[in-house]
């Protein structure tokens, strides 16, 4: 447990499986009418520890005679890593749960929550497939997807939310004012918490310290997250962004600048690629091979989510085009009249 700016704490969850599982910050908002921002993956493990961080906190609050209550939990988005523990952290401590309209529709139950990530036509962007055999993989890919979620996860659904918010609204924590605001791009119910006075930022997984935001099909969207930035590039008096992983971001306009810098020139990247083999086309396979030539298959795997959305990007700005052959999807530069 950390004290990042007076009066809120970062807690952090150990994580498994390298980046699968990541370490998760969980934070705690403290004083009369405190909040918990995001749940992490909520095992019973998890919650016992989180709740011995709570106690330590409780306790540092009696000591400078501060009144000490927590009533309620809000989430950033509805990815495994930020919901599952609301229901197990709900019970231990009897506080209510806040969540916005979509994110409600999205962990009402687990056929809602798996339909938000069910394989789309994106993977048939990468590559040409038989129908037969796309709807084979496709099926056993789904139900891959629901058993990893489940058992790796402990993905835990949300039928009966205490409260339930507008995406763009504030809510009073401790007696102060915060905005909550749609900040889509990573996820498509994903929020942000700002308060202008103190100028800090919960900023989910949009913004990270050191690493680049994960961006892919079919829950991200590229163009709505270098929005996303932009919008939380004109926040007047941004001074401490508080991050879903990883350190506080202390310098966040940097940070920012650095971001859009990198989706750019991603984009260019890509771009150049398909221009350099404008002759005969390039494939999405083909692509991600010269970008990533000396990086495992597995990183490639991780990789394709955000090459494929850069493609449906430019395809989007008119920049390049796309052929179907029998064999493969090729993309060619846009003829300029």
């Amino acid at each position: 447990m950390r004290e990042v700016y007076p009066g809120i704490f970062l807690i952090k969850e150990k994580g498994t499986f390298g980046v699968i599982k990541p370490p998760e910050n969980i934070y705690v908002l403290a004083g009369s009418d405190g909040i918990i921002y995001d749940a992490g993956y909520g095992s019973k493990r998890v919650v016992k520890y989180l709740i011995k961080e709570l106690k330590e906190i409780e306790n540092y609050f009696e000591e400078q005679n501060k009144e000490f209550k927590l009533t309620r939990i809000l989430v950033s988005h509805c990815h495994p890593d930020h919901f599952s523990g609301l229901k197990r952290i709900r019970k231990a401590l009897g506080i209510n749960i806040v969540l916005t309209k979509k994110s409600q529709e999205i962990i009402k139950d687990k056929r809602s929550f798996i339909e938000t990530f069910e394989t789309d036509a994106y993977e048939d962007y990468l590559r040409i497939r038989k129908k037969a055999t796309s709807k084979i993989l496709n099926f056993l890919r789904n139900v891959g997807s629901r058993v990893f979620y489940q058992r790796i996860f402990g993905a835990s659904y949300i039928d009966d939310p205490e409260d339930v918010i507008e995406d763009n609204s504030e809510i009073l924590i401790n007696g102060e004012s915060w905005k909550v605001f749609p900040s889509p791009g990573h996820a498509i119910d994903h929020i942000s918490l700002y308060n202008e006075d103190k100028g800090i930022l919960f900023s989910g997984d949009n913004i990270l310290r050191s690493i680049t935001t994960w961006l892919g099909p079919p829950n991200s969207d590229i163009a709505e997250y270098v929005e996303t930035i932009k919008k939380i590039e004109k926040l007047s008096n941004l001074k401490l962004i508080l991050a879903a992983h990883g350190s506080p971001i202390e310098n966040p306009r940097e940070r920012i600048a650095d971001i859009l810098r990198h989706r750019k020139d991603r984009e260019k990247q890509v771009l150049d690629i398909i221009y350099n083999n404008s002759e005969n086309g390039i494939s999405p396979k083909e692509i991600i091979r010269a970008i990533y030539s000396n990086n495992s298959r597995f990183l490639r795997q991780v990789a394709r989510g955000w090459v494929v959305l850069t493609l449906k990007l430019l395809e989007n700005k008119n920049l390049i085009r796309r052929v179907d052959t029998k064999k493969k999807i090729i993309f060619f530069p846009t003829k300029k009249d």
